[in-house]
């Protein structure tokens, strides 16, 4: 999924993604939807994720 950063204070942190984020949650309306995989290089603040649901059925096919 393609992602942007609108949270104002990891904005005013950080400026957006960066190195180290890899696995962050992304939480949309208070909810957990997503992890952060990468950055776009042209804007810190979009980048892309994995669905969390997507996550979870991997998890239960290696068990």
């Amino acid at each position: 999924m393609l992602i942007k950063v609108t949270d104002e204070e990891l904005l005013e942190k950080t400026g957006g993604i960066i190195q180290g984020m890899s696995g962050s949650p992304i939480i949309q309306n208070g909810k957990f939807v997503g992890a952060v995989t990468h950055v776009l290089v042209k804007d810190p603040k979009e980048g892309y994720g994995v669905f969390g649901d997507i996550m979870l059925k991997q998890s239960k096919m290696s068990n």
